[in-house]
């Protein structure tokens, strides 16, 4: 169990790391202090997101079906911006999109490939 939990710690830091070199590499603006602040933002992304992420997907669910589900990259935008606030990172919202959908795409691809072992 706690080792299971460690390797999503993992993959879920590694996933920021890409996604932060990533956002640089584009021209965005995704920085925290200090490396230990990043390490946090993993177990702080999944608290908000369980806290505050439901609560947004309830409230948010008309203009979702309205746009057809693209607003539900909004409101992962914004878990991952709460988040970002919490543990002293600096973004904007472009940033905390591009941040978003680059942690979700890489971490559930290592996460694929560690189920798979």
């Amino acid at each position: 169990m706690l080792k299971r939990w460690l390797a999503h710690w993992i993959t879920g830091v590694l996933a920021v790391a890409i996604a932060v070199w990533l956002a640089k590499q584009i021209g965005f603006k995704i920085e925290w202090p200090s490396m230990w602040r990043m390490v946090l933002f993993v177990p702080t992304l999944a608290i908000v997101n369980g806290l505050i992420g439901p609560a947004l997907r309830i409230l948010s669910l008309p203009i979702t079906c309205l746009t057809f589900g693209l607003f539900g990259f909004v409101v992962n935008a914004l878990v991952f911006w709460i988040a970002g606030l919490i543990t002293g990172a600096t973004m904007n919202f472009w940033s905390a999109l591009f941040g978003s959908i680059v942690v979700t795409l890489v971490g559930g691809t290592l996460s694929r490939m560690l189920n798979e072992r």
